[in-house]
């Protein structure tokens, strides 16, 4: 299973701050390369920009955007985080009850 980050239930128009933090659990040094989000309501805004030794802690701030996203239950969105180590990516996914 893929890590998620659930937001929870969001008004409509609503804007949420989260951070995603993990740990590196291979034996090199990670160097987060390249962060996206997986649609325009889901913007990264900051991340580790020093390289994350094996067994210490990293982090991605994002900032979910509910105006852009649709009204439901269940809406998804990811966050792709890309390294300088080979299979680096990385995928977060966000849930969030969109509600009028």
């Amino acid at each position: 299973m893929e890590p998620e980050l659930k937001l929870g239930e969001l008004k409509y128009g609503a804007v949420k701050e989260a951070t995603i933090e993990f740990v590196n659990t291979g034996t090199e040094d990670l160097k987060i390369e390249f962060v996206q989000g997986g649609c325009s309501c889901t913007e990264p805004t900051s991340w580790s920009r020093k390289a994350i030794a094996p067994g210490q802690k990293g982090y991605v701030k994002i900032k979910f955007d509910s105006s852009k996203a649709d009204i439901k239950k269940g809406y998804e969105s990811a966050v792709e985080i890309y390294g300088n180590v080979e299979g680096d990516l990385l995928l977060y996914y966000l849930s969030a009850d969109i509600v009028k």
